[in-house]
């Protein structure tokens, strides 16, 4: 059955400036997004996340194409429907956006009370999310008094304070530490299960991606050059630009142990398991059945997906080592021969 959809991009054009000075933003976007997922928007500086973030809310208007929100082509009704539609799309942003002179209650009370929540109703609805976010401890305080963690925590209640449909984190955690990033992602990932609430994250941080979205567009100069479940493009990029942001284990190959191997006897190969092949015995099984030798030049494992990826690059020796790669590759282990 047909997954629901919370946000379907069609045909999006977007271009700034006229004649000699038009600069085309974004270029037939199409993507779809699962109600419910958390889904992964990446690409460089200039690759048109930020405009398509400001098309998706209509912060700025496309020249052409659609934006579908739960049924419902935003680009094509009035200012008055359009901001009734806007409080189901919480923003979480970059730096925050705090209100510097308020306290942290009034900061999450805020939405609530832009739209006309009684006073009993925002009181009982702050102190819920102050729990969820875990700061408790914290309504009284003022931003200056917080780390950037737990203000990036204030900006996440205040952005799902009126129970958002969907949830968009524009480079939500590029301000943090890696420690903090950690948190605030599974704060995010957390919330998304909770909730059931659709998550649209914005970053150029593959990490981000990968530690917490189901699946990804790339944009490269505005335009989509791949989508996708984040373990596909990860074990099987299509596209130069997917190769660059998923570089996984290769961005080590350029080392004096991997030359030398490349030298000595055998075959080098890069072997990629994700599932239960991560921690199935393939290796010692293949040396046993095919009488060969693996020597094991670098690896790393890894979890995308709620599923574990692993990733080793072998010597193999022996009398067999095409038998024994062919064995791999049909354990639906992918395998590239880089020797």
């Amino acid at each position: 059955m047909e997954k629901e959809k919370a946000v379907v991009i069609k045909n999006l054009y977007k271009s700034y400036g006229e004649g000699a000075n038009k600069i085309e933003a974004l270029k037939n976007i199409n993507i779809e997004i699962n109600k419910g997922e958390i889904y992964g928007i990446i690409g460089l500086s200039g690759a048109g996340k930020s405009s398509l973030v400001r098309c998706i809310n209509l912060l700025e208007t496309p020249d052409s194409g659609s934006v579908i929100i739960k049924g419902k082509d935003i680009t094509k009704i009035s200012m008055s429907e359009l901001r009734k539609e806007r409080k189901n799309i919480g923003m979480i942003f970059q730096h925050f956006n705090l209100l510097m002179n308020s306290t942290v209650y009034d900061n999450i009370a805020f939405p609530l009370r832009l739209v006309r929540t009684p006073k009993e109703d925002i009181e009982k609805r702050v102190t819920e999310l102050l729990e969820i976010v875990g700061l408790s401890d914290k309504r009284n305080v003022y931003p200056a008094q917080l780390s950037g963690g737990q203000k990036q925590r204030v900006g996440i209640a205040r952005a799902i304070a009126t129970n958002p449909d969907i949830i968009m984190c524009d480079e939500a955690t590029s301000a943090l530490d890696p420690e903090t990033t950690k948190s605030i992602l599974e704060l995010i990932k957390e919330i998304n299960r909770r909730l059931k609430v659709t998550v649209i994250v914005i970053t150029h941080e593959m990490e981000v991606i990968k530690a917490i979205c189901d699946r990804v567009t790339m944009l490269e100069e505005g335009r989509v050059v791949e989508s996708g479940g984040i373990t596909d493009i990860y074990i099987e990029p299509k596209t130069e630009t997917a190769k660059k942001f998923f570089k996984a284990i290769d961005t080590k190959l350029d080392n004096k142990v991997y030359k030398k191997a490349l030298e000595e006897p055998g075959r080098v190969i890069k072997a990629v398991f994700k599932g239960e092949s991560s921690t199935d015995p393939y290796i010692s099984n293949m040396i046993k059945r095919f009488d060969v030798e693996a020597a094991i030049l670098l690896g790393n494992i890894q979890s995308m997906e709620n599923m574990l990826v692993g990733t080793l690059v072998l010597r193999i020796n022996g009398k067999d080592t095409e038998g024994a790669i062919n064995y791999l590759r049909e354990n639906d282990i992918l395998v590239e021969v880089l020797k």
